[in-house]
């Protein structure tokens, strides 16, 4: 019910290949009660001094409450701060943290540590908050048992099956558009205003916003290279994800990057839920100036990595292959997971020509 990198579906359960989408959502299930976090030491300082307890009144702006905040499911009415929150995402739970907001539950990340926690949130979680389980789905009884007073679904790309009975435990908030086509910005103000802290949502977009702008300043030799994103969920099929409303594609985009134009065609969604695919044989139309592959599994990189098409891969621009967790937050950005992110893929941005 989180995020997407391919094979799994909204709530990371596993699902048939071409749901690209499926995997990486579920990297947002994670639950833990953190005390701080983010992509680095300043970021985590500032979350981990704000969010001392799971409670929202302490800074809720004056007159934001009662509010009533229209989305994808209908509308949901807070009529006070928030006490008890309970997040059903990765993306959920980091938008609460940034705001100082710890919740008492969120699933578990299924590419973080052995915990369940997200490699950015590493070190910086208490025992205070409720780690539960999303695979196959999400307990409804479970949630219901931490007593909230405000669920955040907004990175649940299974709302229209949860949201009913969702709502029934506390108010509910739901995707405004969808799990698949809401922007991380979006998502931060829409948790803002939900929380009565619309304010620090937008100073802490702009300032993630500016952080990424900082990224492309330093590296300027990204600007209008090619790059492809792409997930390899077996050993005999590729997903490309290269569609112009992908949030991969736009994070590389206002690096300065373009997507490679052997890819252009290969789309076959504008939300990108649904990647394009390539077999072993065409893996060199993903050969460009900067190529990005997610795998699967240490096995399913050998065998592939071991094909001739690949050889050009290797060959052409900087070929970096990363994790699930890397694959996740870059189809899925978190306001708390994109610093880690830069840190992350700066080398190969600075290795670019």
């Amino acid at each position: 019910m989180t995020r997407r990198p391919v094979a799994y579906d909204a709530t990371r359960r596993r699902v048939s290949p071409p749901r690209l989408g499926g995997v990486l959502l579920a990297a947002g299930a994670l639950c833990l009660a953190l005390a701080g976090c983010g992509g680095s030491g300043g970021d985590a300082d500032a979350v981990s001094a704000k969010a001392a307890t799971a409670s929202t009144a302490s800074s809720a702006q004056s007159g934001a409450f009662p509010v009533t905040i229209p989305h994808s499911q209908g509308e949901t009415t807070v009529k006070s701060a928030p006490q008890r929150v309970v997040a059903l995402s990765t993306m959920d739970l980091d938008a609460a943290l940034s705001l100082g907001v710890t919740p008492v539950g969120a699933p578990k990340d299924p590419f973080g540590d052995e915990k369940g926690v997200s490699p950015w949130l590493a070190g910086k979680l208490t025992p205070a908050t409720t780690l539960f389980n999303a695979t196959p789905d999400i307990s409804f009884e479970e949630i219901a048992a931490l007593k909230p007073d405000l669920i955040l679904a907004t990175g649940d790309y299974s709302i229209a099956k949860h949201y009913a009975k969702l709502s029934q435990i506390a108010p509910t908030l739901a995707p405004a558009k969808s799990a698949a086509q809401d922007s991380w910005q979006g998502r931060e103000e829409q948790v803002g205003t939900a929380l009565g802290k619309a304010d620090a949502a937008k100073q802490a977009v702009a300032e993630t916003e500016d952080k990424i702008q900082a990224v492309a300043d330093a590296h300027p030799n990204l600007k209008g290279k090619t790059f492809s994103v792409s997930y390899a969920y077996a050993a005999d099929t590729i997903a490309t994800i290269s569609a112009p409303d992908d949030f991969a594609v736009k994070f590389m985009e206002s690096l300065g990057l373009k997507v490679t134009p052997t890819l252009r065609g290969n789309e076959e969604t504008a939300t990108g839920t649904q990647p394009g695919r390539l077999s072993p044989e065409q893996a060199d139309r993903l050969a460009s100036d900067l190529t990005v592959i997610g795998f699967t599994s240490p096995q399913v990189r050998n065998t592939l990595e071991k094909g001739p098409a690949f050889a050009k891969v290797k060959s052409t621009g900087v070929y970096t292959p990363v994790d699930n967790a890397t694959i996740t937050e870059l189809r899925n950005p978190s306001i708390l997971g994109i610093p880690w992110l830069l840190e992350k893929l700066a080398p190969s941005f600075k290795a670019v020509k």
